[in-house]
């Protein structure tokens, strides 16, 4: 990948990635349950964020914790570890919807203290590509994708996980070194995913369905064209309808995010992801301001943006 933003322009849209996830995330949570068509057309009233963007900003301590230079698996590992069950603990989560996987997952390594071993292997659940944005403003290469992995085997041992997890995150870094979100870069990370990353899943098939219904021009996300077909809850599909939004709506940032909030499924989700693959591209001057200017929290989570790309520098 070639870089072919400044390091300023990198920096705002790094902070975009993650602002414009929250953003998604809030815009999404009233929506996440509407089983009927009025999930088209109802008014949105904007609250809290869930534990999408929770579970981010803990992810973002421990990558900080870390600290700079090469990534140490095992470290690493028990650093999210440990920031997943202080998540766990926070007066806050029981109001941000937690996932059952995510609680299962922080409470297993509270036991027993190993992050190989504290992941739900029968759970492709969306909790573990839902939080990947602070590993992209962090890591590269092969260490982004071992980051990748790691967080989502903390919670998540199914194979789709996995795999949604490292390709959520090499998406998001990709756009952010290159400043472009295309069909092609899709397809570069779906070569990955039929290649090295393949883990046994199948969200490959997941990204090959969003980009055949991107070119479709619809009005509105097809839950059932994004393999498997249960509009985000799980992981391939989460990650799918996303691309599917940001591809189809890769100018409008806000219209993106609303139509991938706007589904008969994981609404808060799906919407925080095309928030963030939009966000790396096209900065925060494409967030709604009203979105921005009512974000709980904002300040600390820029803030943790700004000192993830410290760190990085």
């Amino acid at each position: 990948m070639t870089r072919t933003h400044d390091s300023s322009t990198f920096a705002d849209h790094a902070r975009a990635a993650l602002l414009a996830h929250a953003c998604g995330d809030r815009f999404g949570a009233p929506l996440e349950f509407v089983k009927d068509a009025s999930v088209r057309t109802r008014p949105v009233h904007l609250g809290h964020w869930t534990d999408d963007t929770h579970m981010s900003l803990y992810l973002g301590e421990a990558i900080l914790e870390h600290g700079p230079g090469p990534l140490e698996s095992d470290r690493f590992g028990t650093l999210v570890g440990e920031a997943f069950v202080r998540w766990s603990h926070d007066p806050l989560t029981p109001s941000t919807a937690p996932g059952n996987t995510c609680l299962t997952g922080a409470a297993r390594f509270e036991r027993e203290r190993d992050w190989t071993t504290s992941g739900v292997r029968e759970s492709d659940g969306c909790g573990a590509v839902m939080r990947i944005v602070p590993l992209a403003l962090v890591y590269r290469d092969d260490d982004l994708i071992e980051a990748a992995r790691i967080s989502a085997l903390l919670t998540h041992a199914h194979p789709n996980a996995v795999e949604a997890a490292v390709a959520g995150a090499w998406l998001v870094r990709a756009i952010l070194e290159t400043g472009r979100l295309d069909r092609a870069l899709v397809e570069e990370g779906i070569r990955w995913l039929d290649g090295p990353w393949h883990q046994g899943g199948e969200v490959a098939a997941s990204l090959r369905a969003a980009i055949a219904w991107a070119v479709r021009d619809e009005d509105w996300l097809d839950e059932e064209a994004i393999p498997p077909g249960d509009g985000g809850w799980r992981s391939g599909s989460a990650l799918g309808l996303a691309v599917a939004a940001a591809l189809r709506w890769s100018e409008d940032l806000g219209l993106a995010v609303e139509k991938a909030a706007r589904i008969r499924g994981d609404s808060d989700s799906v919407a925080c992801l095309a928030g963030a693959l939009l966000g790396a591209s096209l900065g925060t001057a494409a967030i709604p301001a009203e979105w921005l200017d009512t974000l709980p929290q904002r300040e600390e989570i820029a803030g943790l943006a700004d000192r993830l790309l410290g760190l990085a520098s």
